[in-house]
């Protein structure tokens, strides 16, 4: 037997012992002992809250549906979509672009939803999803996208702070913006309840700095396997999108 293993052996059973003592979940131990290298950026989880600001349904961009959500949207709504009929007045009311496979079959269409002064048709007056029990993979699977969980740049690069906080000179902190987006509750830390934040910091005449790190705590940390199973979501919702200069150009996950 090799000296190097016999060597190897003591390291591997010490790390082996300490996973189950320690309160991390065993599998993840054992991945950090043996391969840290290889562990993603979010492998204890992400500091991530929706705010409910409403702002992603308003980014300028497509949300396209797949076949099975056209229905289930359509059936929410009271359409029928076993009728052709009921199936071109939804169409007429909320599709601006379609894709149907080349057999023609439009049961099997992917439909693009419209938009409405700025923003995605099924927002509602009040900044609400009107159709959020059965929205689409491409907005529930959001910010747990692929492309904005390839390293922990992008998923930065993803978060902006409330338009009712100031952002201080020097920071590389933005607010939400039509063309390029963001979304308030990545670092829910500096972004949740952020009113009640800057109202407890103008209390104590502090800066917003001294009231985030003093202030209430609102952090909410969503799990390495809740964001697995969201990013493969998307990432096969995307793949399944037949036209792929599309998917090169105006849409991407």
């Amino acid at each position: 037997m090799p000296r190097e293993f016999l060597f190897a052996v003591p390291f591997l059973l010490v790390h082996y012992c300490y996973a189950l003592a320690n309160a991390k979940p065993f599998l993840r131990r054992i991945r950090s002992s043996i391969a840290p290298f290889s562990l993603p950026f979010y492998e204890d989880g992400l500091d991530f809250s929706c705010t409910g600001c409403g702002k992603c349904c308003k980014v300028d961009g497509d949300v396209w549906l797949a076949p099975e959500e056209v229905d289930n949207v359509m059936n929410h709504l009271g359409y029928s979509d076993s009728n052709a009929s009921s199936r071109d007045d939804f169409r007429k009311a909320y599709v601006r672009a379609e894709v149907a496979p080349s057999d023609g079959d439009q049961s099997q269409s992917w439909m693009c939803l419209k938009r409405e002064e700025g923003a995605c048709v099924f927002l509602d007056p009040l900044g609400k999803c009107s159709i959020y029990d059965v929205r689409p993979v491409q907005c529930s699977t959001y910010p747990f996208w692929p492309s904005l969980l390839k390293n922990q740049e992008a998923w930065d690069d993803e978060s902006v702070l409330p338009d009712d906080i100031t952002i201080g000179e020097g920071t590389d902190d933005r607010h939400w913006s039509p063309d390029l987006g963001g979304c308030e509750g990545i670092a829910a830390g500096r972004t949740i309840d952020s009113k009640n934040q800057l109202e407890y910091g103008n209390a104590k005449g502090a800066g917003l700095d001294d009231a985030l790190e003093d202030g209430p705590e609102v952090s909410s940390i969503v799990e390495r396997e809740e964001i697995v199973l969201k990013m493969k979501a998307a990432k096969k919702h995307w793949k399944r999108f037949p036209v792929q200069e599309i998917k090169e150009s105006t849409w991407y996950l």
